[in-house]
């Protein structure tokens, strides 16, 4: 059988320190028992497997530019304009997705250079000459995030080509969803095991992190396409370490919804895992975000129109706080107007919850296009809603469900879920709460697979939409196809 080998991790070594590598005796230039017995070795392989989820250094990969989201807009609060260079994202708001997408791989291309890296870690840590706390907590952190990369890949892809290994044959099959799901759980379990209840780099996952990340994989593994109902107990037992011993690892939710997304609490106790970005980093890489003028309009405030929420989405979106901090409904002109988003060109309102540290609200024209916001991927509130839906499903809405609900409705303004409710209604508006609560944060998509309610929210879609629906609402659509690049490298990804 023919191998190739994923050596991205020499490479981010000799970048870092390669004074530090030397000729290993049998003629094998940095090999791995000679590079990874420093530490700091270790290490450089781990800073660029969070690099390649950010995307530093490039438009084509990881979640540093919107282009990540391709494949999350089919869902309602994700749509965008119909015109200018919005046809990748248009694509999959119409279900109408081809292989020759250009947008589509930033994501598939970030979570497997993270993969790889991670790999590294995982396969020659057993070099490496240090502290074992120090090396198990690299170790941890590499298990946690080729789990959370083969998360969004397998629920974007389905099957996925599986590398645990930095060699690996390169017309690898693709392997099914289970065995997917059972590398992530062991994966999750392992970081568990290995992770420190805090960090002293920010960015870097603690062990209530995995804990989270875990719930959030049981959970998802409970719905659609594996329907395993047995993970709903084991997501909200998970949840529920998480939620009973937040002060360990810093967690809780801020007080109010306009602090969430504030420059001023970047990785705040809401903040359970983020992405970490720095524009200004000196060295002329593209190290900052999607955040900023991706998520304004462009007529009016000179934004880039890539990303806005649907008609329906925003006129269901429960009045209050929380709606009031997530939309931006007036815009302010260059010429200082203000206009109502319904008079605007694309009539629609835009998310506010992106624009701190990129605009001025007064003069958003003018400022810069990106924020170096650090970015959530997993929140706290999350974790409640985890544990409010997991424990509904598996044993019934009981107080403590209602109690983890109802913490994240009361900041967003709202009253407390009424008493009674069957186990099945509790859900739904559990996972209606997700939807308002994660508006635009790349999430919605995955809950309405899991749940089954594509169909019945593209039902929804309303008539004044730009971007109409042209592909079929199927199951065999949900997934997106392969990158057309990656399909003449391995054919088996075409079967």
């Amino acid at each position: 059988m023919k191998t190739y080998t994923l050596s991205l991790f020499i490479i981010c070594i000799v970048l870092v320190s390669c004074s530090d590598l030397e000729e290993s005796p049998l003629g094998r230039v940095n090999a791995p028992e000679m590079a990874y017995q420093d530490l700091s070795n270790l290490n450089a392989t781990s800073i660029a497997m969070y690099a390649a989820l950010r995307g530093e250094g490039s438009w084509a990969e990881g979640f540093g530019c919107t282009q990540y989201m391709t494949t999350m807009y089919g869902a309602d609060d994700l749509t965008t304009y119909e015109a200018n260079n919005k046809e990748p994202f248009r694509e999959f708001d119409k279900f109408n997705k081809t292989e020759s997408n250009i947008w589509m791989p930033n994501l598939y291309r970030g979570c497997y250079r993270a993969i790889i890296n991670a790999n590294a870690i995982t396969e020659n840590f057993k070099y490496t000459q240090a502290n074992k706390s120090e090396i198990d907590n690299l170790v941890g952190q590499a298990y946690f995030i080729r789990a959370l990369s083969y998360f969004y890949l397998v629920r974007s892809w389905g099957e996925i080509p599986l590398f645990t290994t930095i060699s690996a044959d390169p017309e690898i099959q693709k392997s099914p969803i289970a065995d997917v799901y059972d590398l992530l759980i062991g994966d999750l379990k392992q970081a568990e095991i290995l992770l420190p209840d805090d960090q002293a780099d920010v960015g870097r996952p603690k062990k209530g992190a995995a804990k989270a990340l875990l719930a959030k994989v049981y959970l998802t593994k409970a719905g659609w396409p594996l329907k395993d109902q047995a993970s709903y107990a084991l997501a909200a037992e998970k949840a529920k370490e998480v939620i009973d011993n937040k002060a360990k690892w810093g967690y809780g939710l801020l007080p109010d919804c306009n602090s969430i997304w504030l420059r001023a609490f970047d990785n705040s106790e809401e903040s359970v895992f983020a992405l970490q970005y720095d524009k200004n980093v000196g060295d002329g890489t593209h190290a900052n975000h999607i955040l900023g003028k991706a998520s304004i309009a462009d007529y009016e405030e000179g934004g880039w129109d890539d990303f806005f929420c649907e008609l329906t989405f925003f006129n269901e979106f429960p009045e209050g706080l929380r709606k009031d901090a997530t939309f931006r409904t007036k815009f302010i002109t260059k010429n200082h107007d203000t206009i109502d988003y319904k008079d605007s060109r694309t009539r629609h309102p835009y998310y506010a919850k992106f624009r701190d540290g990129a605009v001025n609200d007064a003069t958003p024209w003018i400022s810069e296009y990106h924020t170096a916001a650090a970015y959530a991927l997993m929140r706290y509130a999350e974790v409640l809603l985890i544990y409010a839906e997991a424990q509904a499903q598996a044993y019934g809405a009981d107080a403590s469900a209602y109690d983890a609900i109802n913490q994240v409705r009361k900041r967003a303004g709202l009253d407390d879920l009424p008493q009674g409710m069957s186990a099945q209604d509790f859900a739904n508006a559990v996972i209606d709460e997700r939807g308002w609560e994660l508006a635009g944060e790349g999430q919605r998509w995955y809950d309405l697979l899991r749940t089954e309610q594509v169909a019945t929210v593209v039902n929804k879609r309303d008539t004044n939409e730009q971007v109409k629906i042209i592909g079929a609402i199927t199951e065999d659509n949900f997934y997106s196809p392969f990158p057309e690049f990656e399909i003449l490298k391995n054919p088996n990804l075409a079967k």
